[in-house]
């Protein structure tokens, strides 16, 4: 996912990111089926957000928390906050 956030220039970038993201948590579902993880921290592929409004929160603190975000956003920036959604607490 890094690699791919890297990568994020515009808006075709930015929803191939959107994709990966998406796939990384069915994938995480999928194997948290099998082979659950502790209650008590990330899933298996690094998920801290398991639902929307948890994601949600994370990427609200996250605009407000980090200086990352320009007060002119790019494709880039709206792709790191949405990836902060899957970790930032």
């Amino acid at each position: 996912m890094d690699e791919l956030l890297e990568k994020v220039n515009s808006k075709e970038t930015f929803f191939q990111f959107v994709k990966a993201l998406k796939e990384d948590k069915i994938d995480e579902d999928e194997k948290e089926k099998t082979s659950s993880s502790s209650p008590y921290g990330p899933g298996v592929n690094g998920w801290e957000n398991g639902t929307i409004s948890t994601f949600l929160d994370a990427v609200e603190a996250y605009g407000e928390d980090s200086d990352l975000i320009k007060e002119e956003p790019n494709w880039k920036s709206f792709a790191l906050l949405l990836y902060a959604g899957k970790f930032y607490e």
